[in-house]
């Protein structure tokens, strides 16, 4: 049985061209920290890669604030466009003098990341009734975790066989084409945002989509949630690693198997997530998933392959439930001339969360037993989960 969201056309485009896009996305996500590996030797500038593109989530309220203020739909087309374009800098990377320009096309992957999901939050607001938007918000995860499973797979390939340019010339299609396709959307009354800002109201209208996070309760009790997840959650990156290694014996290549697994759990909890937002609530959801995610972290403290496989797989399920309730709140809650803000200054908090505990988790990982560290991350996620849980249904 087709599901009901995906029998209107306007979503299809919608979901068409961001799965489009997403490839693009999926493709390039190793292949800036290898070229910085490859060309350098270094560990730590492999690392920078992913650092220069979460920095830009921290700053995106200033995406929201253009989110909300022109059509989202062009916005979709103008992203997709110089998303392609700013790959170009990669074919010049040939040597260690170089290798910098890998660090502005990890920037602006960040870029793009931010406004895409952003607009895609209002645009469907917009387009949708609202006893649809779990269930679009749910296969939208769903094909984005499922990308990411081979996604890295086709980029690394493609890579390793034709060269950088080959892989540049993929990518610039397939953002090519998704701007093509959100071109095609229709472009109906509600799909026009608001007037432009009154004169001299610009900080006003820029925190606007802050200060409803603060003032409305569900929205205010899943930030504070989340935000205690994240400070703590990013320390994991590093501790996988040295679950892996100590823990269980392997080489870091093992990375790739739970890599696979906790994708796997998120294609289950996308796939389940809109019967969950359904039966028990937004708030409900967070709390679950991010219970879920902080009882999979206990788990690697057991020094079993298939425990760790399996709460690789609990912890998959876990984040991508959380994510599409959290999407889906913010579009509930928040007045369609709001959602991009609403959902910039979401994401500002948790990038700012992440990136605290990401710098912590790498040096802290050296001093501390891992064993106590994951107790610590683990326990604490499961309170904020709780904490979620704890609110009422609204």
């Amino acid at each position: 049985m087709i599901p009901e969201v995906l029998r209107r056309s306007r979503f299809r485009l919608v979901y068409f061209g961001m799965a489009v896009s997403l490839l693009g996305d999926a493709s390039l996500l190793l292949v800036p920290a290898i070229l910085a590996k490859s060309l350098t030797g270094s560990d730590a500038a492999a690392g920078l890669t992913l650092f220069f593109f979460t920095v830009p989530l921290c700053f995106s309220p200033c995406f929201g604030y253009l989110i909300d203020r022109v059509d989202r739909r062009r916005l979709l087309v103008v992203t997709c466009l110089l998303s392609g374009i700013s790959l170009t800098p990669l074919i010049a990377v040939t040597g260690q003098g170089t290798v910098w320009l890998v660090y502005p096309v990890s920037a602006a992957m960040g870029c793009s990341y931010a406004v895409i999901f952003s607009a895609l939050g209002g645009l469907l607001k917009a387009i949708l009734p609202e006893h649809l938007l779990a269930e679009a918000n749910g296969a939208l995860q769903t094909t984005r975790q499922g990308l990411r499973l081979f996604g890295p797979l086709l980029g690394v390939g493609v890579y390793t066989g034709f060269g950088i340019g080959a892989l540049v010339l993929f990518d610039m299609i397939t953002f090519l084409v998704a701007a093509g396709v959100f071109a095609m959307l229709p472009a109906p009354r509600p799909l026009s945002p608001v007037s432009p800002a009154p004169p001299g109201r610009w900080r006003e209208e820029f925190w606007a989509g802050a200060r409803h996070l603060c003032a409305d309760p569900p929205l205010r009790r899943a930030a504070l949630a989340l935000c205690l997840m994240f400070a703590l959650a990013g320390a994991t990156e590093s501790l996988i690693f040295a679950v892996i290694e100590h823990g269980l014996a392997r080489s870091p290549e093992f990375t790739a198997f739970t890599s696979t697994a906790m994708g796997l759990g998120a294609i289950a909890g996308g796939l389940r997530s809109s019967t969950v937002i359904a039966r028990r609530g937004e708030l409900f959801a967070i709390g679950a998933g991010i219970g879920l995610y902080g009882m999979a972290v206990i788990c690697w403290m057991v020094p079993s392959e298939a425990v760790v496989l399996v709460a690789m797989m609990v912890a998959g399920a876990g984040l991508t439930l959380e994510g599409v309730a959290r999407t889906t709140l913010v579009q509930r809650r928040s007045p369609g001339h709001l959602v991009g803000r609403v959902s910039t200054a979401f994401e500002s908090l948790i990038g700012f969360a992440q990136l605290s505990s990401l710098l912590a988790g790498a040096v802290l990982v050296s001093l501390v037993d891992y064993r106590v560290l994951l107790a610590v991350v683990g326990l604490t996620v499961c309170g904020a989960g709780a904490y979620a849980l704890r609110a009422r249904r609204w």
